[in-house]
Formats: C-alpha cells, structure tokens, sequence
C-alpha cells in the first residue's frame, strides 16, 4: 500500500474529523523522514516510501490509538469547580433574600434561576469549536461592537444620567457588563494580525480604540479604562511572543506602556491648566482618590465602618442588619464584606480562595494550550476574571473607592451571571479541543464546524 492509502485508513479510524487532517500531516511527515533515511542508506526512493509505510504498521491499529489521543475532552475538574462556585453563590443569595424584606424569596428564586440558567449556558458554550474565531475572529468582533452601538442608538434608556440600560421584552439589560465579552474576541483579532508587522500592530490598536467607542457612549470611564488596560495586557503578550515580528518587543512595550501611562496625568494637569476641568471630572477625580467620605464615595467609608468589628471566625446567621440602609447595592458589590461581619474574615478568605482556584485553572489551560489562538483566548478571560475579582476584593476592604464593578459569578444580577459563565465556557471550549487543533490554525481549514463530539 502506498502512502496516501495508509494515511486514508489510518485517519478513518479517527471520529473526530477536524483532527484527522493534523493526524494526516503528522503521519506524513514520519513516513517523509523514514524514507529519507532509508535513501539514505542506499535505497531507491519508491522502495523507501514503501520500506518506511511499512515501518508504520498496521494502519488500522494506529488510527484507533490516534483516535483516544485525538479527541475532544470533557473538563471535569473546571465544570465540578464551576459548579462549587455556582452553589455557593445561590447561598449566599439566598442569604440576603432571606434577611432582607425588600428582597424577598422572589429574589432568591431570581438568583438561583439566573445562576443555573449561566451554569447550563457555560455547558452549551463549552461544546461550540472555538476554532471558528480563526477565520472569523475579526467579523465577529465588528458584529459585536456594531450590536452594542445600535443597542444603545435605538434602545438605550437614559439613568441617572447616563445610558447603559436597554429594555427588551420587560427586562432591562446592562449593556455596560456586555463589554466585557469582547476581550476574548479580541484574542482572535491578534491571531488574525499576527505575522503582518507594522499593518497588524496598528490594526490591533485601532481595534482597542474600537472597543473603548460603547464605554465612551455609556459614560463609564471605569469599565473604559478596565476594558483597555486588559486589551494591552493581551497585545503586550502577543508582541512578547513575537506574532508582530517586532525586533525589539521589550524596548517596543517599554515606551508604549510609558507614554501610556503619563497620558493621564497628563490629561488631567492639561484640563486643570487650560481651565477644562468640569463638575464631573471633578468627582471622578475625587473619588478615585478615595476622597469625599459624605458624597460620591461615601460608600467606601461605610463598608470600612461595618468591618471594624470583625472576627477572624464567626457563627453567624447572615445578619444584615448593618448593611441595610447603610452600605449601598451591598448583594452586587460587597458580598465578601457581608461574609467577614456575618461568618468572619475566614468566610471572606474561603471565597477568595475558590475565585483564585478558578482563575490559576484558567490560566492552567492557557499555558498549557499548543494552539496559539487558544492561548491568547484565553488568557484574555482569565485576565478579565483576575481584573475584576481584585477590583472587588480591594474594594471590599477600602483599598479602592466604590466602582461598581461586579465580582464573576457571585455579585447579584443576570446578566453578570451570564456574562461570567460565557466567557468560563470559552475556556472550557478551549480545554475540550486541546488535543484536536494543531497549533497553527489556517483560515480555510477552521470553517467547516462540524465536528465529531462523542468520546470514546
């Protein structure tokens, strides 16, 4: 039998069929490299190529040992840590409904069906083959962006001064918390610029330019300045690993991140020069520095009010009689203040530590992922989740002012369930085809989707 035939048998052993090209491809090489040895030795090159299909055995036996190599796999260690993290979070919810009279058990049923309702679509996501972003990674970005400008165009209701809600079907949903989705794509949109040096890395730019336009619109410059610090991180690790054939990468994000980080001072001291300075740039400022305990930050100084006595262990019943009325959206962003008062700093610590389990088994799968798009997709939610859980846990225990930023999977509210479970599921999409993508991804070859799924 020739080498093609071989190779044909071999792969048709294999169910999953987006690995059997990179099966192929790797069978093909060994058999090239035996030949070439054989010829080596003195044999004629058709009778090499048949030495060294020979050499591979049987075909059939091959292919079904492929086959368990080459499959998706199940992530149970992370959907067992997901879900850990999704009971914990209905507890805890149920906690508040309980004890506060205006929540209610209404509340608690909210909670409990927006946090099965993430867990079921996290499960949902992890099935889906990432590869598709290869090939699409920028359309599906501008898509993004583009529906969360004509959201916030035709549907956007203004709050407070500012329009990050939109009402759809009797329910109001954050736009703001949908930003978020973008870092991951955003991973794709590296993979797709890779290796066009000057084009891509300010083609990449351009994109975090992109993505900062709703945050913008919707008037929220901590989400803005969260979001973009995240997109460089991520373009930073793109240059470092030399996807932009930039000579001197270090010396290249060593001036990048230090005009970027001057730019705001810089801002600021030109506002303040040239007379610029407005009320509202006056309170962002003010409460960044964690200034104006009775006005805009106030709520920062009533957590650290409520700490003061507490325990390193307590048994307590989830009393929360000293955030009512006192400390504001108490179930969205200081749910580890309420454990430290009502269980002790050990309850507060024991949520921390199982976030932090979490976010190292997503940056786990990352590192150790051989397909580059993989990788930086990745990364990017892990970093996203790293961002996000430090603003809160700081927050909690007055490092930071009150920002408003909701800690992943706990802090109350659908939408932010949601969110967190996609982009958990991203991860786990990437986890389940570790061993089926090769680590280059070609834009043709990633558009068929259809791929086997079942394990043996």
């Amino acid at each position: 039998m020739d080498r093609e035939e071989y190779i044909q048998i071999l792969t048709d052993q294999i169910r999953c069929a987006k690995a059997r090209a990179m099966v192929g491809d790797e069978i093909r090489m060994h058999i090239d490299d035996q030949a070439f040895a054989f010829r080596e030795q003195g044999m004629g090159e058709e009778q090499a190529l048949k030495a060294a299909v020979r050499e591979m055995g049987d075909p059939v036996a091959a292919g079904m040992s492929m086959d368990r190599i080459h499959r998706p796999e199940i992530p149970w260690g992370m959907i067992a840590l997901m879900a850990v993290i999704g009971l914990v979070s209905a507890a805890i919810h149920t906690l508040f409904g309980l004890g506060d009279p205006e929540l209610g058990i209404s509340y608690v049923k909210v909670q409990i069906g927006c946090t099965l309702a993430g867990f079921l679509t996290m499960i949902c996501v992890c099935i889906v083959d990432y590869s598709f972003l290869a090939a699409h990674g920028t359309g599906t970005a501008a898509g993004f962006i583009g529906s969360l400008l004509l959201m916030w165009s035709f549907l956007g209701q203004n709050m407070n001064g500012a329009t990050r809600w939109v009402h759809i079907g009797g329910l109001n949903i954050c736009l703001e918390t949908f930003i978020y989705l973008f870092v991951p794509l955003y991973g794709a949109v590296l993979y797709r610029y890779r290796k066009e040096q000057v084009k891509g890395v300010i083609m990449s730019l351009l994109w975090i330019a992109a993505a900062a336009i709703p945050a913008y619109l919707m008037d929220s410059f901590s989400t803005r300045a969260l979001l973009v610090f995240i997109l460089l991180i991520l373009f930073s690790i793109a240059v470092v690993r030399g996807w932009f054939g930039i000579r001197r990468p270090k010396r290249f994000l060593a001036v990048l991140w230090t005009c970027l980080t001057f730019s705001g001072p810089a801002y600021i001291l030109f506002q303040s020069v040239t007379g610029r300075t407005n009320l509202l740039h006056s309170r962002r400022v003010r409460m960044l520095l964690g200034l104006d305990p009775k006005g805009v930050n106030y709520a920062r100084y009533a957590v650290l009010d409520v700490l003061k006595d507490s325990q390193l262990i307590r048994t307590g019943n989830g009393d929360l009689s000293k955030f009512i009325g006192r400390v504001p959206s108490y179930n969205e962003d200081y749910v580890p203040a309420f454990l430290a008062v009502s269980f002790g700093y050990a309850a507060a610590a024991a949520l921390a530590v199982l976030l932090g389990l979490m976010v190292f088994g997503i940056f786990r799968i990352a590192f150790r992922q051989k397909n580059e798009l993989g990788m930086m997709i990745s990364c990017g939610c892990g970093m996203n989740f790293t961002a996000l859980i430090l603003i809160c846990l700081f927050e909690n225990v007055g490092l930071l002012p009150h920002m408003s930023f909701d800690l992943p999977f706990i802090s109350a509210g659908g939408i932010n369930m949601i969110v967190s479970y996609i982009m958990a599921g991203i991860v786990l999409s990437v986890y389940r085809y570790k061993s089926v993508l090769p680590g280059e991804l070609a834009g043709k070859a990633v558009t068929d989707r259809q791929a086997c799924i079942r394990k043996a």
